[in-house]
């Protein structure tokens, strides 16, 4: 048996549609916006979140609530491709069999995933850049 390693779809709220895809066990939504990283920054500073990087240096940031020597933080906003992605670890796990070894963990989109894209939405949205909103009106 042959595990796959990513899973792919959308989630859907209302006329919003965010697609998403996990791989390296994290879920990555594609946002249909752009996020200035400096006003991200600023807002999740605002929050009190510890930060990963110089939004001035970088085309990404992470941030978490607790300071990471090593720069690891659970949430990143990132850039690929023009399109800026939203990324953390899922809470959701399913089990799936290993023949002769313990069972494998595999990340899902479940709801605790779901709940925790919809608590970060409307800081990004806080984020946008100007020329997303120019586009949307």
């Amino acid at each position: 048996m042959r595990v796959v390693e990513a899973t792919k779809g959308e989630i859907i709220k209302g006329s919003e549609v965010f697609p998403y895809e996990i791989k390296n066990d994290k879920v990555h939504i594609k946002l249909p916006f752009h996020v200035d990283l400096k006003r991200l920054t600023d807002v999740l500073k605002e929050k009190n979140y510890f930060l990963a990087n110089d939004p001035e240096e970088n085309d990404s940031q992470g941030w978490g609530k607790w300071y990471d020597a090593e720069g690891y933080y659970p949430y990143w906003i990132y850039e690929d491709e023009r399109c800026h992605y939203f990324a953390f670890p899922p809470e959701d796990y399913k089990l799936v069999p290993e023949p002769g070894s313990a069972p494998k963990h595999l990340p899902v989109l479940g709801t605790k995933a779901i709940e925790e894209f919809f608590r970060w939405l409307p800081v990004l949205k806080e984020a946008v850049t100007r020329e997303s909103v120019r586009l949307r009106e």
